[in-house]
């Protein structure tokens, strides 16, 4: 595991999310990069909640 304290980077960011995408679990995700899977759940669900009011805002424009 990466120590604590250690910052992830946009692409950490970005493979979590490509690899949550591809079906695989938290746990995966973490031991494949090396971090806990609070870490990987934190940020997936942050993406997620971007990805949504993405298109929430979207949806709203054309309508």
């Amino acid at each position: 595991m990466a120590a604590k304290g250690t910052r992830v980077t946009p692409q950490e960011k970005d493979k979590m999310w490509q690899l949550y995408q591809e079906g695989n679990t938290f746990a995966k995700i973490a031991k494949k990069l090396q971090r806990s899977p609070d870490t990987v759940s934190r940020y997936v669900h942050e993406r997620e909640a971007e990805e949504n009011a993405i298109r929430v805002a979207v949806k709203a424009q054309n309508i």
